[in-house]
Formats: structure tokens, sequence, C-alpha cells
């Protein structure tokens, strides 16, 4: 087969032979106007000229477009060097470029019917082509993921992010309790599965009312994810890892949740690469208060705090006594873990609090729109989202069937992956089947892990499931109101797909998650210790019954999904950049300060004593004026009486 530039020279050659014979056959006699054809523009001249517009300067001519090779090859070269400059082509790249797209839709159709021509060998070009336009890095990096602590829906971002990071070409090698249950290319599991108390649909109301829901909150947290996650380290797969790391790549990056088991940091400073952390809450005062990022208390709630702005006056006081108070109770729950860490690593190691500073990403599940407008320095990067992935999961067909044989709609009940409804008092689950009754003959689907330790007389409206798939029910179209406990994870998930909820907040950020939604109209609040058949009833039938919530639900939704890269591509670009340029590059220089400069407690120590002095020089100076006028006085005073 002969190269394409050779045979269509050859071919245009024949071409022009054939033209000019015709020409001379219809030569005009002398004196006759000679007929002017007007000549049809090829397909090449037009992708010539659209070329033009979207590529001003592709620098080829017009005479070159007689010869298709000289066409293809300028074009294709012209669009590989736009795709270098877009897209900033090297090791880490995986960004693809629209306008890149845009010129190779144009272009392919010519270059397809010349492949047809040509035969299979160019088609086969054709088809690398089309793949190299997919401008992705085939040299990834390889990522350690460390997600230690054992639960499942706190697992749903990272694993997502760490699925993603895999589909775009990096190694990632993935230490969790959850392995998948399907292999994908360049992600491999190393599974903790059965090292940890399982917390999935473990937690009953006793520990959520006198343990988890209490000031003592974080203590008894800590008892549950600080300490004994820091011993799954000492785990063979986790000492060979840390004495003996690879090096065939090596790492370039750690992904992680260390949560409350600060202890994990230890591996940063290990293996000196980049680490980002992922935190499925807002910011944790600790973590604030740590790495001195810019809080205001006066609009910025505490973590364990339910106001939102703006504050009473005695919401504000309590903020600001919870906020240093959880701080306190945090840096004194940690020194377990230092003394831990300098047991088990050496005394070389820093505060675990210390080396929170050394993080160089924190990927946030948080959005503006819904979770409040907050000042976030450079390394924490909002992805509110991440998690919201739709695998079109098949439901069973008895499900599906039901779903969709909800002719007056349904509303789905869990309280996530945690907690056991079942094990609540019975008064309180009584006041749930009420409920259900009287808002007949809309359906109810109830996430319960033990249908059998419910009460009897489960009403006949309501089905139960062990498990669901909640993104496959949130999009079905029967679907009218969510009710839930609160968490970030499945509120997030409720308003990407527009549906309306009722609140029952039960620790922590859930009574501030469900506050702001109340204000943003797509939320009714219920309080647990509270709750009343006419509450609950009365919050379900406004949810269901006033178009508002639905409205402001759908309005949320397209809020929550107008952004100009997808959660995933944020993240998947921050962490790429830091791989890039370093874990320093988006650090604050507040954190090598002293606490004293950074809280310029010496420059208005300056400014205090400066205004001292000065008070202290005026009061000298009226002193010694006054003496002096008192001193005058006298002698005045004297010399006259000595006169008298």
């Amino acid at each position: 087969m002969a190269p394409p530039g050779k045979s269509i020279g050859k071919s245009m050659k024949k071409i022009g032979i054939v033209k000019a014979q015709k020409n001379s056959k219809n030569v005009a006699p002398m004196g006759e106007k000679k007929k002017v054809k007007k000549r049809k523009e090829t397909y090449g001249i037009y992708v010539y000229k659209v070329l033009k517009q979207v590529h001003p300067d592709t620098g080829i001519s017009s005479k070159a477009m007689s010869i298709m090779n000289s066409f293809i090859n300028d074009i294709f070269e012209r669009i590989a060097g736009e795709a270098s400059r877009l897209s900033g082509y090297n090791k880490k790249s995986t960004i693809t470029s629209r306008e890149i797209q845009t010129a190779v839709r144009l272009l392919l159709p010519a270059f397809k019917m010349w492949c047809v021509l040509k035969g299979i060998a160019a088609s086969l070009l054709l088809m690398a082509t089309i793949l190299c336009f997919d401008i992705r890095s085939c040299d990834g990096l390889r990522i350690l993921g460390l997600f230690p602590f054992q639960s499942k829906s706190h697992f749903a971002m990272a694993g997502n992010l760490m699925r993603g990071l895999a589909e775009r070409g990096h190694q990632v090698d993935v230490y969790s309790h959850f392995p998948l249950k399907q292999p994908i290319p360049n992600y491999k599991d190393y599974s903790l599965a059965g090292t940890l108390p399982d917390l999935m649909n473990n937690l009953t109301y006793q520990v959520l009312t006198q343990e988890l829901g209490t000031p003592m909150a974080l203590n008894n947290w800590l008892k549950i994810s600080g300490l004994p996650v820091c011993k799954l380290m000492d785990l063979p797969v986790f000492r060979r890892l840390f004495e003996e790391p690879p090096n065939d790549p090596s790492y370039d990056l750690i992904v992680s949740e260390v949560s409350l088991s600060l202890c994990y940091l230890v591996w940063n400073r290990r293996l000196n690469v980049p680490m980002v952390d992922l935190m499925t809450t807002v910011p944790a005062d600790w973590l604030n208060w740590a790495r001195r990022n810019p809080v205001n208390l006066a609009v910025d709630p505490s973590f364990l705090t339910p106001y939102i702005p703006p504050m009473t006056f005695l919401e504000r006081l309590d903020n600001v006594i919870t906020y240093y108070t959880t701080i306190v109770k945090f840096n004194l729950g940690m020194r377990e873990q230092d003394t831990w860490v300098e047991q088990n690593f050496g005394p070389g190691y820093p505060s675990v609090v210390e080396m929170l500073n050394d993080l160089a990403l924190l990927l946030l599940n948080y959005q503006p729109t819904l979770n409040g407008q907050r000042t976030f320095p450079p390394s924490i990067v909002p992805v509110g989202g991440l998690h919201v992935v739709d695998r079109n999961e098949t439901l069973p067909k008895d499900l599906q069937k039901w779903l969709d044989d909800s002719e007056a709609g349904f509303v789905y009940f869990t309280f996530g992956s945690m907690v056991r409804i079942e094990t609540f008092p019975k008064r309180i689950i009584q006041t749930f089947y009420k409920t259900f009754e009287k808002i007949a003959p809309v359906r109810v689907l109830w996430k319960i892990v033990q249908p059998k330790e419910l009460p009897p007389n489960l009403p006949s409206n309501v089905m139960t499931q062990t498990w669901l798939p909640q993104v496959q029910i949130l999009k079905h179209k029967n679907i009218r109101a969510f009710i839930t406990h609160g968490g970030l994870m499945g509120t997030h998930e409720a308003i990407y797909y527009g549906v309306p909820m009722v609140g029952i907040p039960l620790m922590a950020d859930q009574h501030f998650n469900i506050k702001t939604y109340v204000t943003k109209g797509n939320a009714v609040k219920v309080e647990l210790q509270e709750i009343t058949t006419e509450k609950l009833t009365s919050a379900v039938s406004q949810v269901l019954k006033n178009p508002v919530y639905k409205k402001n639900a759908a309005q949320l939704s397209k809020s929550f999904r107008d952004q100009p890269m997808s959660p995933m591509d944020t993240a998947v670009f921050w962490i790429e950049y830091v791989a890039r340029h370093g874990k320093n590059v988006l650090r604050l220089p507040v954190v090598d300060m002293p606490w004293w400069q950074a809280n310029l407690l010496d420059v208005y120590g300056c400014i205090l004593g400066a205004l001292i002095i000065l008070v202290y020089l005026c009061i000298k100076i009226v002193k010694m004026i006054t003496q002096f006028f008192t001193s005058k006085l006298c002698i005045y005073t004297n010399s006259k009486t000595k006169t008298n």
C-alpha cells in the first residue's frame, strides 16, 4: 500500500490532467463570451474555513488544501499542539479540551472517507487517532489510600474517589474495611474487614442518647474511632508497608480519612510525599484551630452547635464556649495517641495535632449553596456530592414493582448505615406506625436491619428492607419525601435528586445540617426527644402537600448541580496539582508562626505598651505643669502676703 502522501498526490495529478483535457475541449470560439462556472466548494475547503474560525492560527494555507496529506498532517499537528497547550500535557495531566473535541468532530468525516478508500490500515490509524484525543495520562501516579475507620457511609466518599483516580489511569492501593466486590483495573485492595467491631447497623438508641448525643460525645467517639483505629497499624500488613514501602515505583501521594485517628499522619513523615485528607463533614473545630484556618465565631458555628447566622447574643456566647471547650477536650484526648506513636515509631515525631499541618490538601464534603457560606484557605477544597454516583444498580423485582405501583407516591425512611431504628423505644416506633397509617395511601419504604425486632401491627402501606441502594430509591419517579437523620452524605443525595426532607437529627453536625435545610425551605425539622404522632404527621404532611417544599428542593438541586467542574474532576485536579507542585504549594504561611505571632499578640502588646507609656507621660506632664503653676501661685501668694 502506497504512503498516503504519494497516493493522494498521484490521484490529484490525475484529476488535474483530466480537468485540463476537458477544459481544452470546451474552449469557447473567438468573440463569444466565456461562461465562468462557479467552482463548487469542496468538503475540505469547508472544513478549512470552519477550522480557521475555531483555531484562527492553524497556519494552514489554502494552497495546501489540494494535497490531502499536507492537510491531514497540518491539522493533526496543530490539534496536538492545542492539546499540549490547553492541558499542560505531562505525566500528571488528565484534562480533556472541548476545543480539541470540536476540531476533531469537524475533521473526522473527511478523514474517515479517505480511510475507507485507503483500506483497513488507515482505519486502524483513524481509531488510534480518535483514542488519542481523550487527552489522558498514560503514566499516572501511584497512590496509597489509607481508610482505617470502619464506617461504610464515610467510605462511600473515599471509595468513589479512589475508583475515579483508578479510572483516570492512576495506580491506587487501598487499605480499607470495604474491598470492591468486582475488581477494576488500577485498583488494588488490602482488606481490613473484621479487624474492628463493625459500626454498620450497630448503633443502638441507648448508645446514641447516653454516649454519642451528650456533652461527652467527643470522648465517646474517641473510644470508638481514636486509639482503637490507631492500633490497626500493628497488623502485619501495615508493619510491612511501613518498614519496607514499595519502590517499583514508589508512592507519589497518600489519600486518607484520618478522622479522629490522627496517628495515621505519621505516614506522611514516613513516605515524605503529599498527603490528602477527606472529610465527610464540615471542618471540625480542632482542625480549624490546629491549621489556623480563618474562623469567625460570630457567624461560623462550632462543629457541635446547631446555630446558623445571624446568631443571638446567647447563641454566640454558647458558640464561643463550645468551640474552645471542644478544642481543649480534643487536645487532651490526643495525648494517648501521642504516647502510642512514640512507643511504636520512636520519639522523632511531633504531636499528632501538630502533624495536621503536614496535610497538603483537604477535600471537604461541603457545598456553599447547601451548607452555608464560610471562608476556607486554598488548602481546603469543597467537593460536596463527590459520593453521589449513579451506578445504575438493579433493584430487586419485587421492590421495583412495589415502587412502580405506588401511584400516590412513597416516602423513604432511613437513619443511615449505622443506626438500628428497631432498638428505639416502643413509644417512638408506635409514633412512626401511627404517622404512616395517617399518610396512606402514600406508601413508606423503611430501611430496618432486623424487621423481626419491630413491634407487631406494621401498617399495610409500609415495606421494610434490610438494605437499599439509596441513589436508585431517591431518583425514582414516585418518591415524595425523605425522612432522614440529617447526615451530609444522605442529604446531599436527596438534594441532588430534588427530594424534600423531614429531618430528625440524632447527633453532632446533623442538627446544624437540618436547621440549614429548614432555612432553605426544602425540609421540616422534628426533634427526636419531643416527637409525637401529631408533630411527625404534621411535618410529613407539610412536605407531601405543600408544593413549596418540592419546588425549593428542585431549585436547590439545580444550584447543587450547577458547578464549573464535577466534584470528581475537582478532586482529581487538586490531587494531581499537589502531586505536581509539592505538599507546601497551598500551605498557609501562618501555620509556621508561633501562636502568639499568628494571633498578633506581640503587635497588640506593643500597641498596648505604647498607649500605657503615652498615658503615663501625659499624666507626668500634667503633674509637672500642675506643680509648676502651683509653685508659682504659692510664690505669688507668699510675696503678696509679705507686702501686705
